[in-house]
């Protein structure tokens, strides 16, 4: 028996999905090298709040692209190909802009990281949810 979920309750099941799995990088992640002469739980924290951040994005973004696919499945046009392509490019950006990802290639998580580091992240999260429930609707 399969139960389908309102627009809105899926939305709310991938949100929560997505930072359960933010939060659970950022415990796992294993102590990260920091650039020099920088205040050391200053950065520790802007580098957990950013893996959070594009861990949570990157996970939304995962399931708004399977809906645009499953979409251009039912009515293949410009349109619905378009919105695959574009999150393609918004999960690629999430992906490289993931600290984790920077230390698995072997590069430090970037030196000049701050709150503006994140903050747009931040944005770029709240409209991939709203993308996500209108894909839903």
């Amino acid at each position: 028996m399969t139960r389908d979920l309102s627009p809105l309750a899926k939305t709310a099941l991938v949100t929560a999905i997505a930072a359960a799995l933010g939060l659970a990088s950022t415990v796992v992640l294993p102590s990260v090298p920091l650039p020099p002469r920088a205040p050391l739980e200053v950065v520790h924290l802007l580098i957990q709040a950013e893996l959070f951040v594009t861990t949570f994005n990157l996970v939304l973004l995962f399931a708004l692209t399977w809906s645009y696919v499953s979409l251009y499945q039912d009515l293949p046009n410009k349109y619905s190909l378009s919105l695959v392509v574009l999150s393609l490019a918004l999960v690629l950006y999430a992906l490289t802009s993931n600290p984790l990802v920077q230390l698995l290639f072997g590069f430090p998580p970037v030196s000049d990281i701050g709150p503006f580091g994140f903050i747009p992240d931040v944005f770029v999260g709240f409209a991939i949810v709203v993308l996500f429930y209108q894909s839903q609707t």
